[in-house]
């Protein structure tokens, strides 16, 4: 697992704080120390280059930050495009199964329906939030495709339904198997090194810059790491679109449940019925 999995493990908003917190003393404490140990008398004849030399690195670095916060946005949106179409199909094949005529298989297909279900809320997106996988959903789910091939429909009506439920479960299993592939989908480490030394650099660079008040250019470079913090706060957020407390939970599955239970009380609430 990657350190950016268990910096998750951290509450947003403190994990915002914190490296803001250490952006800005690393960069700024690091200018002081420059400006007081490092003596350059050149920095003021040579400002005008040194500026401009800052400013291609930091303009070259900003874009390489934004290019990667857009392609994590982009893949957290297809990650949670995909889980709500699964949803979806979800919630569809429970319906099909749901309005199946009642025969004990049936029941027996519902109940191997509901034990996925349960699976893939208890256990297997616990599992994804910690970059795991489950072993026992897709046993379920195979165990759900051997219920519905036994099914024996004998009217019209039943073999149109038996294929609109095939139908919703391969749709169910395409988009589930987008979403378990995209536990492994984070920014490789290698990435990161660009992304670390981009801002080591910047912020060297900016350094170098001659200001006449030390605090002043204390303070400028404390922003500048603060700013820099801001981006990485946020490629961490969107890198990990199923761990910590922002990450994706499978709320159509808890519906599923929520609705059976409903169903399954509605008969003996009579003042429902009347309603």
């Amino acid at each position: 697992m990657s350190i950016t999995y268990y910096m998750l493990q951290i509450p947003p908003i403190a994990l915002f704080i914190i490296l803001i917190v250490v952006g800005g003393i690393l960069s700024g404490g690091a200018t002081y120390l420059f400006r007081k140990y490092v003596q350059v008398k050149v920095l003021r004849s040579h400002n005008e280059v040194t500026g401009f030399f800052f400013l291609a690195i930091a303009s070259f670095y900003a874009f390489l930050l934004g290019f990667v916060v857009l392609a994590v946005f982009a893949q957290l949106s297809d990650t949670q495009n995909n889980v709500s179409k699964e949803g979806s199909a979800a919630m569809g094949l429970y319906r099909d199964i749901k309005f199946y005529p009642d025969t004990a298989d049936a029941k027996q297909l519902l109940s191997a329906y509901l034990q996925f279900v349960y699976n893939v809320i208890d256990d297997e997106f616990p599992k994804m939030e910690r970059m795991q996988q489950s072993r026992l959903t897709p046993e379920s789910l195979n165990t759900v495709f051997h219920k519905i091939e036994r099914l024996e429909p004998k009217t019209p009506f039943q073999i149109q339904l038996v294929t609109v439920m095939f139908n919703h479960l391969n749709e169910l299993t395409a988009y589930r198997g987008l979403r378990t592939a995209a536990i492994e989908s984070e920014i490789p480490a290698p990435m990161w090194l660009p992304i670390v030394f981009g801002a080591i650099l910047t912020c060297i660079c900016a350094m170098f810059l001659d200001i006449e008040y030390i605090h002043l250019h204390v303070a400028l470079n404390a922003l500048l790491g603060i700013f820099i913090a801001m981006f990485l706060f946020m490629i961490i957020i969107l890198d990990h679109p199923f761990t910590g407390s922002l990450g994706i939970k499978p709320k159509a599955y808890k519906q599923i449940f929520t609705t059976e239970q409903w169903t399954q009380e509605l008969p003996a609430n009579k003042s429902v019925i009347t309603l």
